[in-house]
């Protein structure tokens, strides 16, 4: 069973993401952290394979934080949450090997979506000011690149996805467009070696 363990110091905002997260993602355990010490506490008596961490906390950041769970337990998956995203910070947690960097203003869906690319082996970075339009991909295209960067056909999509076909298609011609590619194998790699998966 995939596991996460969210940390933020604002109680309604944390379990409304527990259970958004526990209720759309099946079989997903969550369990939350109010600061770094109690993370760390956390961390040294239970297994998670990954860390989602708010960047304001009231005893430290959350990249401080990262840092230190990189250094004492490196099997864990980290991502980085913030109010305010700036290009230092998601610098900051790619250095770190972060596979998730989050604006807090993404909806629940999105939210969602971030983490299951993230236990699908993705990574997400929201886009910062200056963004290219290839970071701008959503979330459901970089979703259907994973899958073909797996090997899935768009039939195999469509069912991961519960969508059409012609949904997927329509998806792949503006992917495409966005890559400035022209064929799935073009958009996988170029996503690849833009880090955009």
């Amino acid at each position: 069973m995939p596991s996460l363990l969210f940390v933020d110091d604002h109680p309604i905002y944390r379990d409304a993401v527990r259970r958004t997260l526990e209720l759309e993602i099946e079989d997903l355990s969550v369990a939350t952290a109010e600061s770094c010490t109690a993370t760390l506490d956390f961390l040294n008596a239970k297994e998670v394979d990954l860390c989602l961490a708010d960047y304001r906390l009231p005893d430290g950041d959350g990249l401080s934080l990262l840092r230190d769970i990189k250094a004492r337990f490196p099997l864990i998956a980290l991502g980085l949450l913030c109010a305010d995203l700036s290009s230092p910070l998601a610098e900051g947690a790619a250095s770190l090997g972060a596979v998730l960097c989050l604006s807090k203003d993404k909806t629940s869906a999105d939210l969602v979506a971030a983490i299951r690319i993230a236990f699908s082996g993705g990574k997400v970075f929201d886009p910062v000011s200056g963004a290219t339009d290839g970071n701008m991909l959503s979330l459901r295209r970089r979703e259907i690149l994973i899958y073909a960067s797996q090997g899935l056909l768009d039939k195999q999509i469509c069912e991961r996805l519960g969508v059409t076909e012609s949904t997927i298609r329509a998806h792949w011609g503006r992917i495409f467009e966005q890559l400035q590619v022209g064929n799935r194998t073009e958009a996988v790699t170029r996503a690849l070696r833009q880090r955009l998966i």
